[in-house]
């Protein structure tokens, strides 16, 4: 991405440093030191705005998909897809935003489940839930993220040994029409 579009890297790089990105990603000091928030921030962006290739693995499907994204050069979008979904998220949910709830808590760790489906479903329907108004979009979405964690297709997803490219073949989809109002 940087040898792309330095611009592009440079406005996602700074997106992705944000607290609200920080935050609901629970991405440590040592993780961004191995540049995990960059991986997540990638991650959402080619899943937002890229649809998965299915001739593809998962990595070149990032690769190229992050690449498409930067040789288009709008930064801006980008950007502001970062800002207004993870600063929703974060109001919503702080750091348990992306992590799985049950019995009233966020529990583990924040994994690419909750990417795809939580962050990438609310990013695809960012508009009609801002279109509801502040506190009815916070509410809804809170809603739906607890909700999430207990409908059958969250298990499937999570399941050891499901392989990425089927997985993300379901979550995003599913993501996109979860969080539709």
């Amino acid at each position: 991405m940087l040898m792309v579009n330095r611009d592009y890297f440079i406005a996602v790089k700074q997106a992705a440093e944000q607290q609200s990105f920080r935050t609901v990603t629970s991405v440590s000091e040592e993780q961004a030191e191995k540049q995990r928030h960059m991986e997540m921030a990638v991650r959402f962006l080619v899943h937002t705005n890229i649809d998965y290739d299915v001739r593809l693995d998962v990595e070149e499907y990032i690769d190229e998909g992050i690449v498409t994204l930067a040789k288009s050069g709008d930064h801006s979008t980008a950007v502001n897809q970062i800002d207004r979904t993870f600063e929703l998220l974060n109001i919503a949910a702080g750091n348990g935003a992306l992590r799985r709830h049950q019995n009233g808590v966020h529990i583990g760790k924040v994994g690419f489940v909750g990417l795809e489906v939580i962050a990438v479903g609310v990013a695809k329907n960012l508009g009609a839930i801002t279109a509801l108004g502040t506190e009815e979009a916070i509410a809804f979405v809170k809603n739906r993220l607890e909700l999430f964690w207990l409908q059958p297709d969250a298990e499937n997803f999570t399941s050891p040994g499901l392989r990425g490219t089927i997985r993300i073949k379901r979550t995003v989809p599913f993501g996109a029409t979860w969080f539709n109002p």
